[in-house]
């Protein structure tokens, strides 16, 4: 079971899901389980859509695979949607509904990519649906997640909260700051326009040091411990 099984990247509103088109099913399920097993504690009561691409499947076999990112991740999965235009119009206007609804209660969404010179700033946690590329940066009173690739400026506890904490599916950002913690990357330059693989990571401060680690359940005790 290669890494290429499953490969899963955002789009403007959820998760795609690139799945190895000559793997046995059962063996593809089990890469899907396992995928979403080590990246749980990340994705923890996000509301998201999937596509499944890369593979033809008959109706019971995407029934499996929604049933195991489920029963191995926190994720509400509003539905399952199709690579054409009317179907994607339905996509869009379950997940803009379920943002609305997140809003209103304690966070909020932001879909698409910010680029360079763009800044994000926002009184909640924000969820973001894309990448922060080298030169854009988020700044949030509250947490910060970043379901895309981290490539810029994020602050997270602006207003000195030092229990809140960011997380991306790939963290490279340029500088993080998390209430009066700041730290810099040598790595990543404003023109980087690199590819990375998901590696998801969740930056917070223990011991008044901030701590990027691999989100994992003993990541996540440690967070909240």
């Amino acid at each position: 079971m290669g890494r290429s099984a499953v490969i899963i990247k955002s789009n403007p509103y959820g998760l795609i899901l690139n799945l190895d088109p000559e793997l046995p099913f059962d063996e593809l399920r089990e890469a899907v389980a396992d995928k979403f097993k080590k990246s749980a504690g990340f994705f923890k009561n996000a509301t998201l859509a999937l596509t499944f691409r890369g593979r033809v499947l008959t109706k019971e076999q995407e029934l499996q695979l929604l049933e195991a990112v489920v029963q191995n991740s926190g994720i509400h999965v509003i539905c399952i949607v199709d690579e054409n235009k009317e179907t994607a119009e339905y996509y869009k206007k379950a997940v803009t509904h379920a943002m609305e609804k997140q809003k209103e209660e304690d966070g909020q969404f932001y879909r698409g990519t910010l680029r360079s010179g763009q800044t994000l700033e926002t009184e909640s946690s924000i969820v973001i649906i894309g990448d922060v590329n080298p030169g854009a940066q988020v700044i949030s009173k509250g947490n910060i997640v970043v379901l895309g690739c981290c490539m810029g400026n994020i602050y997270a506890g602006a207003s000195g909260n030092s229990g809140c904490f960011a997380a991306a599916l790939t963290m490279k950002p340029m500088q993080v700051r998390i209430a009066d913690k700041l730290a810099r990357s040598a790595i990543v330059k404003k023109t980087d326009s690199g590819e990375y693989p998901i590696d998801p990571k969740i930056i917070f401060i223990k011991d008044g040091h901030l701590q990027i680690k691999p989100i994992s359940g003993d990541t996540l005790s440690e967070y909240l411990g």
